[in-house]
């Protein structure tokens, strides 16, 4: 008792810090989220379960590649999202970019397709033509890829063509 007399501005200094530790923990706790977990949730879930093939998109790139209109074809995963980007001659037209995209979807089994989605980015050789790039996305529940709006070449007028 003779100890708690002597030192009761310490103990009441000590609870008092600890409290203020416990508040601030709790503050944090509540404007911060929690750094363990995902901030979107278990989107990947089950992802071990649904492993690509190693050679699989180098195959479906070297079979794009069979097309001589073809000039280049990369490739990404992102989590369930498997990328495209595929890189056509400048006289390719939209439909038979679209054609060439939608090729992409046979070369996966039922499962890959049931849990991956696609994305397919088709762009022209020619950056200056402005009707591309077309970008197709397939959800796990499509069966063909759904693209961007069709976009009509646009000429662009010269810098100096308003000079006099």
């Amino acid at each position: 008792m003779k100890f708690i007399k002597k030192n009761k501005f310490t103990i009441i200094a000590i609870i008092f810090f600890m409290a203020l530790v416990v508040l601030g923990v709790q503050v944090k706790n509540l404007l911060v989220p929690d750094e363990g977990k995902a901030s979107y949730g278990d989107r990947l879930e089950g992802i071990e379960n649904h492993k690509l093939a190693s050679d699989l998109l180098g195959n479906i790139a070297s079979k794009l590649k069979e097309n001589e209109r073809v000039l280049e074809v990369t490739n990404k995963v992102h989590g369930k999202i498997i990328n495209f980007m595929i890189t056509v001659n400048s006289d390719m037209n939209v439909s038979d970019a679209k054609v060439i995209a939608n090729s992409i979807i046979p070369m996966f089994e039922n499962n890959e397709l049931s849990y991956y989605s696609l994305q397919v980015y088709v762009l022209k050789e020619d950056e200056a033509l402005n009707n591309f790039p077309i970008i197709g996305y397939k959800g796990i529940e499509a069966s063909e890829l759904i693209f961007t709006k069709d976009r009509e070449i646009t000429i662009q007028e010269e810098a100096g063509s308003n000079e006099e």
